[in-house]
């Protein structure tokens, strides 16, 4: 593999990644979006598959390691949120179906926030990663393959 295309599979990875917040966002929305759009595991995404597969090569490397510690808490977060999304709203004695609703929005709304909040540290550490592997030599380049 060579510098370039190893460029090329981290733009990949990470439109990958955007493509699937876009996915997050409408399923957000009420938006019905299929389940396989949006895996809950991170091995499942697309940025996962090359990050635990093909990417694997770059494991020695900070940048790339910085990576994987967001990105598992997006999609443990993601899990709460689509959980808390089919959950159904409970009412009770002293809770009415609004209240009830209300607060469960708030608790969505939080959710997403914090998965958006995430999303941004990933994108900033694949730019880390995308950066090192642009300013790295070739021969340091070489000696990762």
């Amino acid at each position: 593999m060579t510098k370039a295309e190893a460029l090329e599979q981290v733009r990949k990875a990470k439109v990958g990644h955007k493509r699937w917040i876009s996915y997050a966002k409408a399923m957000h929305m009420g938006i019905n979006v299929d389940k396989d759009a949006v895996p809950m595991l991170e091995m499942d995404c697309s940025f996962g598959k090359w990050y635990y597969g093909d990417g694997h090569i770059f494991s020695g490397m900070d940048s790339f390691q910085a990576i994987e510690e967001p990105h598992s808490l997006l999609h443990q977060t993601y899990m709460k949120l689509y959980k808390a999304r089919k959950k159904p709203v409970k009412t009770g004695l002293f809770v009415s179906k609004s209240k009830a609703q209300n607060e469960k929005q708030a608790n969505l709304d939080k959710l997403m926030n914090q998965l958006l909040q995430i999303s941004q540290i990933l994108i900033d550490n694949f730019q880390e990663f995308e950066d090192d592997l642009k300013n790295m030599s070739d021969f340091e380049f070489s000696k990762l393959m």
